[in-house]
């Protein structure tokens, strides 16, 4: 998004910004708007209020422009300075203080032509990338500096939507999760929705994605939190993941939309798991593609995306072999479908 407070910036993945609870100057990133954070259950409500794949982007007019960016966050957190695709030595690290960073074209950059190799973005666009973890806002920008234009991004934009895996829980950092994976590999732009332990296939959630017209080809990956902590009955998540694909689908009956099963996870492994029910859940995903009207979904098998060493030691998340690996094979599955 753009706007009238930030407008030599882009907000990327930010549907909205609020006041921030712990400093009313600053503006808080969320990715989804309040009233349909209202209809999540508490926890999703929550969750879609943190900067998950959210960026702020711009681009210097000035060959050395120094460009202030103020920000903060409710606790420590880190935030990551990407010029197109070549990322930082290190993160920087930011706080519930107002921070103003610095940022410049690296000198090396500057005599790099826009040419092949550079990857989707031109590495003169900065962007600054969040973690996950913890609320965000953005108080202030100066300096010259512009939005990107369409021709400085990615063609395609890629929505996924999912659990804390989707959210990159386990990941070593934000740009080793599996949607950035997907993104790089097929040159999308990405908006992550994924919802740490709450993605519950909610009605108010399919019902904004499917009112956004600004993604190319998405991945719904449903749903372990309704498997494990949610405790839903096989037939419970039947209705309301058959509910949620269909009304994103339908909405857009021209974009690839891929359903992926549940990733092996500890219900398939250990001793006191549960296989049958995962089973269970898998096979209602695959009927739910089968028996829809719509051709523009298909079905992907979470335990054929990465072997279970993937696993992080949790035997739930995957770490960043498994967000790797479950990367290249949806690439590969969306490749096929996107012209």
């Amino acid at each position: 998004m753009t706007g009238e407070v930030y407008p030599s910036v882009s907000l990327h993945n930010v549907a909205e910004t609020v006041p921030a609870e712990w400093d009313a100057a600053g503006d808080r990133l969320c990715r989804v708007p309040a009233d349909v954070g209202a209809e999540l259950n508490e926890m999703a409500s929550d969750r879609v209020r943190h900067p998950t794949g959210s960026e702020v982007r711009f681009v210097p007019t000035e060959e050395a422009a120094e460009i202030e960016v103020t920000i903060s966050a409710v606790e420590p957190t880190h935030v990551r300075e990407f010029w197109g695709e070549f990322q930082p030595w290190e993160p920087t690290e930011i706080g519930p203080e107002p921070q103003t960073l610095t940022f410049t074209v690296p000198e090396r950059l500057r005599e790099l032509p826009a040419s092949d190799g550079t990857g989707w973005f031109d590495p003169r666009v900065c962007r600054i990338r969040f973690d996950r973890r913890t609320a965000a806002a953005i108080h202030d920008v100066a300096g010259a500096c512009r939005p990107p234009t369409a021709d400085e991004l990615p063609a395609h934009r890629y929505l996924a939507y999912g659990t804390s895996i989707t959210e990159g829980a386990a990941a070593s950092a934000p740009h080793t999760d599996y949607v950035t994976h997907v993104a790089r590999d097929c040159g999308f732009d990405a908006l992550n929705f994924g919802s740490s332990g709450s993605a519950y296939c909610e009605a108010a959630m399919a019902e904004y994605i499917a009112s956004r017209g600004d993604w190319d080809v998405a991945t719904l990956a449903l749903s372990v939190n309704m498997a494990n902590t949610g405790g839903f009955d096989p037939a419970v998540f039947h209705d309301r993941a058959e509910t949620f694909v269909n009304t994103i689908a339908a909405a857009h009956p021209e974009k690839p939309i891929a359903c992926v099963t549940l990733f092996p996870y500890f219900d398939d492994l250990v001793d006191s798991g549960d296989a049958d029910h995962a089973a269970a859940y898998r096979e209602s995903l695959r009927s739910i593609v089968a028996e829809s009207p719509h051709d523009n979904l298909s079905i992907v098998e979470g335990p054929e995306l990465m072997e279970i060493s993937g696993l992080a030691a949790d035997l739930l998340h995957p770490g960043d072999a498994g967000m790797e690996a479950i990367g290249r094979g949806l690439a590969r599955h969306l490749d096929e479908r996107v012209e």
